[in-house]
């Protein structure tokens, strides 16, 4: 197993080349910086930075296993019981969503790249620019609200490996305290990364190269995380979601440039 961890960057990059793959590790390190710091994001920029210089669908294989362990990290980062709690209350909108990611993720091995942009830059854009002009769902109802959050949720979860704008649509609306809705994108996102994995791996983007490059990118995310928790506690609740929201324009934006201009 060693060996093949050692012998697995040596491919990627006979394949793709050390520049794309140098700025792949850049573009997860970044997204577990912004993950760290916000709560969420790591799919997105990793994603986003990763397919201008790799396949879609290679990007997204690579996030398998940070996936996994950051949200582990943050989820419990205030203990079990809180992680538990925050399960329960929210296992409406858990449910929905993981069985419509699994569906989903049947549909990225026939997405080109400017279709699989366009539908996350639109998302993703429409949602973060709304949410700053200042409109803002105020006591949504509920369970309505999860389902459909889910169902969105799911959708671009299982093409994307980034399920959380339509999630994270509904944790603001309710206005959550810092530390609460940190640690509930965690467990959302991290509930989601199960059938997430096991779609991919059903349709082969999962595959032994990818996972063993996906091991090895817990190194720059980690340390990216680490960072970001640090900023993380030095800001303000309002402060989170005015940056939150600004990372999601920019990229939103990123995403639409590459459906319209491609690269």
């Amino acid at each position: 197993m060693i060996d093949f961890l050692l012998d697995a960057p040596g491919e990627a990059v006979a394949r793709y080349g050390a520049f794309p793959m140098a700025v792949a590790v850049g573009g997860f390190f970044l997204g577990g910086f912004v993950k760290g710091t916000i709560g969420f994001a790591l799919p997105t920029i990793a994603v986003a930075i990763g397919a201008t210089v790799l396949p879609p669908e290679v990007a997204v294989a690579y996030l398998a296993v940070p996936s996994v362990v950051m949200n582990v990290w943050q989820s419990v980062r205030d203990g079990m019981a809180g992680a538990w709690a925050t399960f329960i209350e929210y296992r409406v909108v858990i449910g929905v969503m993981l069985v419509t990611l699994l569906a989903a993720t049947q549909l990225l091995p026939y997405l080109d790249r400017a279709s699989f942009s366009a539908i996350m830059g639109i998302g993703l854009t429409a949602f973060s620019v709304a949410q700053l002009l200042g409109w803002r769902p105020v006591d949504p109802p509920r369970p309505q609200a999860d389902v459909l959050a889910g169902s969105v949720g799911g959708f671009f979860g299982g093409i994307s490996g980034a399920w959380g704008p339509p999630i994270l649509l509904l944790l603001l609306s309710l206005d959550l305290p810092k530390r609460q809705f940190i640690r509930t994108c965690g467990v959302t996102f991290l509930l989601g990364s199960f059938p997430f994995i096991a779609g991919h791996v059903a349709t082969g983007v999962l595959n032994m190269q990818t996972v063993a490059i996906s091991l090895l990118m817990l190194v720059p995310v980690g340390i990216g995380m680490r960072l970001g928790q640090q900023v993380q506690d030095r800001l303000d609740g309002e402060r989170l979601r005015t940056l939150i929201l600004l990372v999601l324009v920019v990229a939103g934006a990123n995403f639409l440039r590459q459906a319209i201009f491609g690269g």
